[in-house]
């Protein structure tokens, strides 16, 4: 039997258990209609498709956001790794809230055209192409959102998501340098950067007001998504003991690691580790969501998706817990401050794990510091980069790392020496 369960086949089986989902939650005609009014939306943060199209387009919209990729990936002939498995799962989380077909497609072609140009082969630049998807809103907003006439937003939108995507294999090696590796949305702090440029460029050029969008959220699918995400979390679990029953006696090969890029747990500890800490980082997010009771909607299905995504590729719950309980603190005190808390907060708590290889480095204390810190820096970001960019927490997550990690390393300077 174990010589069938291969990690290749979750996800022609999610995206199976994705179409029929949708179906059983809607009529064709609802999925339709929904799916394109997810098409046509801006898409900028936070655009919650829950509430735009309903559940049943919102999972037709993964299950097509999937297939295109994994289509990719098998033409292009590459193995399922911890990276290509943490952009697949991010993507798929973040078809809930600012990612389709639409929107993604013109970034991919300016990646292809970034390989022509540097005369590599594309697939070598396909970890950036998966999480360079974070930036799809700038395409759909100057579609959709600029209120442009259609012959000009449509080819404007076109032609920057072509840009973005050539732009961003260059940007991104560079700014890993920031912040040496301890922010795992890497990609997300490049995307911040070049966002910055087009927030900058659409309010000064063109007069654009670029928070005029609805950000409420979908909370009526609750319990739906409870079930679904800790279905999906024992599945991966499960699967993982069934082909190496003996795979959590690895289990601390893992927790040993920093978690710093590059960590790819799949390389390091086997396909069948990676998948057990896939499911634990899982059900370990729904635990924080309810614990804190979190109502789970678009935006918070992507952070527990994310954190499952990355949990092969540098997340594990010795270096993601100590930050998570420093962003809930914050939450806490926000509430028990009598204010309001916001969903970028909420979402926080689970997107902080960017900034686990902190916790890795420099223990529990510092994490908890370094999650803290982080969920106050967020809010500040999104204005700068002006919802472009659907990784909000992975520009943050740079700026975060770039000032502690100095910081840190000079406090435990006589423990801690620098590996770069």
């Amino acid at each position: 039997m174990t010589r069938y369960i291969k990690t290749d086949i979750l996800f022609p089986m999610s995206l199976v258990l994705l179409t029929i989902f949708a179906f059983l939650f809607d009529q064709p005609k609802t999925i339709f209609d929904g799916f394109c009014a997810i098409l046509t939306s801006p898409s900028v943060l936070i655009t919650d498709y829950l509430r735009v199209g309903g559940l049943g387009a919102t999972l037709f919209n993964v299950s097509t956001i999937l297939l295109m990729n994994y289509i990719l990936i098998k033409a292009l002939k590459l193995n399922m790794t911890g990276p290509i498995f943490a952009g697949l799962l991010t993507i798929a989380g973040f078809a809930f809230f600012g990612k389709n077909v639409l929107n993604i497609t013109p970034i991919y072609l300016g990646i292809y055209l970034n390989s022509r140009f540097q005369k590599v082969p594309f697939k070598s630049l396909i970890i950036v192409l998966l999480f360079a998807t974070g930036i799809a809103p700038i395409v759909s907003y100057l579609m959709f959102g600029s209120g442009w006439a259609f012959w000009i937003g449509i080819p404007a939108g076109i032609a920057v998501g072509i840009l973005s995507g050539f732009l961003l294999p260059i940007m991104s090696v560079h700014m890993l340098r920031f912040h040496k590796g301890y922010n795992l949305y890497n990609i997300g702090f490049t995307m911040g950067i070049l966002s910055l440029l087009y927030s900058a460029i659409l309010r000064g050029v063109f007069k654009l007001d670029l928070f005029t969008f609805d950000s409420s959220t979908s909370e009526v699918y609750h319990v739906e998504l409870l079930v679904m995400t800790t279905v999906f979390s024992l599945l991966f679990i499960i699967l993982g003991l069934l082909r190496d029953p003996k795979a959590f006696k690895k289990y601390p090969l893992i927790l040993k690691s920093s978690g710093r890029l590059v960590s790819d747990f799949m390389r390091d500890g086997g396909a069948e580790m990676a998948m057990i800490n896939v499911g634990i980082m899982g059900l370990i997010s729904i635990l924080f969501t309810v614990l804190l009771s979190i109502p789970l909607n678009g935006p918070v299905i992507s952070g527990i998706l994310t954190v499952m995504g990355f949990a092969a590729f540098g997340k594990h719950p010795k270096n993601s817990i100590p930050v998570m309980l420093g962003a809930s603190l914050w939450l806490l005190i926000t509430r028990y401050t009598g204010h309001q808390v916001s969903i970028g907060l909420a979402i926080g708590v689970l997107f902080v794990t960017a900034v686990a290889p902190i916790a890795g480095r420099h223990g529990f204390i510092f994490g908890v510091i370094a999650g803290f810190i982080h969920v106050l820096l967020t809010p500040l970001t999104y204005p700068f980069q002006g919802g472009f960019d659907l990784y909000n927490n992975g520009f943050a997550a740079g700026f975060v790392a770039a000032i502690l990690i100095p910081i840190f390393d000079f406090l435990r300077k006589d423990k801690v020496q620098e590996d770069l």
